[in-house]
């Protein structure tokens, strides 16, 4: 007869070996039970790992759409609120600049204040940034695109006295034009001020300060060569992208400014009454040109803003629903997980009681 004996040293060490398996699930058991992800998800799902991969690239690919998008918003909203407060100063200043057209009013240095107060506003305004990024300077967004009125620490001439040495260059050395000749000489000078060139070409003689880099710092209209700067665009998606908004530099801008810096730099009260008339309807012609393309280009940011809001609410319901799809292969039944480890927990009860009744075995019991 054949006996199949097992010693009492071999027993403890097999049920040890099983308490420590049993252990071990245990404890990814509860690991799964708190992540609600199977711990070795590879091996659980086998075949389908490529898809869950492909799911986790389509997943993390989604959710940097969702930061874009929601930076865009957030970039395009504190700009859509500067250019609003700068349409509503500059319209205050229109209105009031406007009673003067009929005759020269005695208050025109009331108008200057105001203007002068409008005019360090709207710069404020256009130096408005979000996070790191300044809105209004182009691509060079680590700067403020426009200089304060009265200047900077640059050592550069300020931008009130660039305008000033502009109208005294065009009358010949007064603060201001004495003749309908001069208004129209002065006029001329702070277009050719305020046009954008090629970086490359100076100034027209006698200015040596243009807009650009005298007001204005950030990105110039064109490239050295005379090719247009690149815009300011974002990509809220694969096959979507939107140069939005505005520069400080933008022909409506300049406009507006133009036309802000003619009431500020001179009391129009004191003007010779043959240098009046064209002086000031040129002022409220630029104001109300650039505040009409300014308008316009407020409702074309909506537009677009409202494009990057549908296409983040897009984003954000593939998002959740990546995130159901990969629940399904990666996700643990919590219900179930809990019903292991309780099973687990048993049986690692009843092999300690074995391994106890065990190691109390003595010979001496069976002689």
């Amino acid at each position: 007869m054949l006996y199949n004996a097992l010693s009492t040293l071999g027993m403890s060490r097999k049920l040890q070996s099983t308490m420590t398996r049993q252990q071990m699930e245990l404890v990814r058991a509860n690991e799964e039970v708190a992540t609600g992800i199977h711990a070795d998800v590879a091996a659980t799902i086998g075949a389908s790992t490529g898809r869950d991969i492909a799911l986790r690239n389509l997943f993390d690919r989604t959710d940097e759409y969702v930061k874009t998008t929601d930076l865009l918003d957030g970039r395009m909203k504190t700009m859509d609120s500067a250019m609003t407060s700068i349409i509503a100063s500059g319209t205050d200043l229109l209105a009031a600049a406007s009673t003067g057209l009929g005759q020269q009013s005695p208050t025109g240095s009331s108008l200057q204040v105001r203007a002068r107060g409008v005019l360090d506003q709207v710069v404020g305004l256009l130096n408005a940034s979000a996070g790191n990024a300044y809105l209004f300077a182009g691509t060079a967004l680590d700067r403020p695109p426009m200089r304060n009125v009265d200047g900077d620490k640059s050592g550069l001439r300020a931008p009130m006295q660039i305008v000033r040495d502009a109208i005294q260059s065009a009358t010949g050395g007064s603060e201001m034009p004495k003749t309908a000749a001069e208004t129209a000489a002065v006029i001329a000078r702070l277009n050719d001020l305020f046009a954008v060139r090629d970086p490359a070409t100076p100034a027209p003689a006698p200015l040596t300060d243009t807009f650009e880099g005298g007001l204005y710092t950030g990105t110039t209209s064109v490239q050295p060569g005379g090719a247009a700067s690149p815009r300011v665009a974002g990509r809220p998606a694969d096959s979507s992208t939107i140069a939005y908004g505005v520069q400080a530099n933008d022909p409506m801008m300049r406009e507006l400014l133009e036309g802000i810096y003619m009431l500020a730099a001179v009391d129009t009260s004191k003007m010779d009454v043959d240098a009046y008339p064209d002086y000031i309807r040129t002022a409220v012609d630029k104001l109300s040109g650039g505040l009409g393309k300014l308008r316009e280009a407020t409702a074309q940011l909506g537009v677009q803003r409202a494009q990057v809001a549908t296409l983040a609410e897009q984003h954000k319901t593939q998002k959740s629903i990546l995130s159901l799809q990969i629940d399904n292969l990666e996700g643990v039944d919590p219900y179930e997980a809990s019903t292991r480890i309780s099973q687990l927990e048993a049986q690692i009860d009843a092999t300690s009681n074995a391994t106890a009744r065990i190691a109390k075995l003595r010979l001496t019991n069976y002689l």
